[in-house]
């Protein structure tokens, strides 16, 4: 009888012990995935962009020399911040779709000027430089928006882009002392348009009261054609680029671009729709976008754009 009461008494023990384990710690629950009620609408926005394109590799130098004092010095390419644009237009329908259809611009002339001395003891060399780099990017995309519980959504979305980058520059060195214009490439156009598939995902956090912060993503892949015509002046029988008075090249080139976004909205909801109010800073990059003559030789570069937007969408359902 003993034997059989502690028995008793291990087994109790050993299912509380279970219980009280089984039970430790709270339990979460994961919030609904749900798409949004069936609506029909459309919207129209308009953004003004502030960015500065960035240059890298063969393309980020204007010019090398030796300065009066034996020093190596390489004047870097310097593009100045400039406005630009994106229009805007979309159609929502069905559970949370939407076909988008988007232009980005930008252009922006830009000046340098700077004197050197071509080695020590020669005379000084004044240096006027012009440059204007252009983009326009056509995007057109399918979305669908999914809402991951209360406060977080994302919209997926996936279509093309079709992209042009333009850079045109007029390089111009002149002798202080003979007056004479320096041989070099004076003046190269250098394109790229491409097309191709792209895909992405606009993430954003509610935060109540119509506030909301956001973190956009989106990866292009191009394929098109990379290309440049590059001109010299004739000093003294002898020219630049291989001793030619023209350059010009044409390839196929794939181009990979990755862009992001962070930003924060402000949401108004009126009678016949709603206004937003959109603000963030921008990031996008084109990989090898651009190739051209650089001293005599071929050389590349990628195609970045950085800086800030702000502009206002109106979305007005359709009854």
């Amino acid at each position: 009888m003993l034997n059989l009461k502690k028995t008793a008494v291990a087994v109790l023990a050993f299912g509380s012990s279970a219980v009280f384990a089984g039970t430790m710690g709270p339990v979460c629950a994961p919030g609904n995935v749900t798409v949004p009620c069936e609506a029909t609408a459309w919207d129209f926005g308009v953004q003004a962009l502030y960015l500065q394109p960035v240059y890298d590799a063969d393309l980020a130098y204007v010019a090398d020399y030796t300065t009066s004092t034996g020093v190596r010095t390489y004047s870097d390419l310097d593009p100045k911040w400039g406005w630009g644009f994106k229009l805007e237009g979309s159609y929502h329908f069905s559970t949370g779709n939407d076909f988008d259809l988007n232009w980005y611009h930008y252009s922006k002339k830009n000046n340098q000027a700077f004197a050197f001395n071509t080695a020590p003891g020669a005379d000084l060399t004044d240096v006027a430089f012009r440059f204007k780099p252009q983009w326009d990017a056509v995007n057109f995309e399918f979305g669908q928006h999914v809402d991951f519980g209360e406060f977080k959504n994302i919209r997926f979305h996936g279509g093309a882009q079709y992209a042009r980058i333009k850079s045109s520059s007029v390089y111009t060195a002149r002798s202080r002392v003979t007056g004479l214009v320096l041989p070099g490439a004076d003046s190269q156009t250098i394109t790229y348009n491409g097309f191709g598939p792209r895909m992405g995902a606009d993430m954003s956090y509610d935060l109540g009261n119509g506030f909301a912060v956001y973190g956009n993503a989106a990866t292009t892949i191009l394929v098109g054609t990379s290309k440049f015509a590059a001109s010299s002046s004739l000093v003294g029988g002898s020219v630049d680029l291989h001793d030619v008075a023209y350059a010009s090249g044409s390839r196929t080139a794939i181009v990979p671009e990755l862009e992001a976004k962070l930003g924060a909205t402000y949401t108004y909801a009126m009678a016949s729709g709603d206004l937003t109010l959109d603000a963030a800073y921008m990031w996008l990059n084109y990989f090898n976008a651009q190739h051209g003559v650089v001293v005599s030789s071929i050389g590349e570069s990628d195609f970045a754009m950085n800086g800030v937007f702000a502009g206002l969408k109106w979305v007005g359902n359709v009854a």
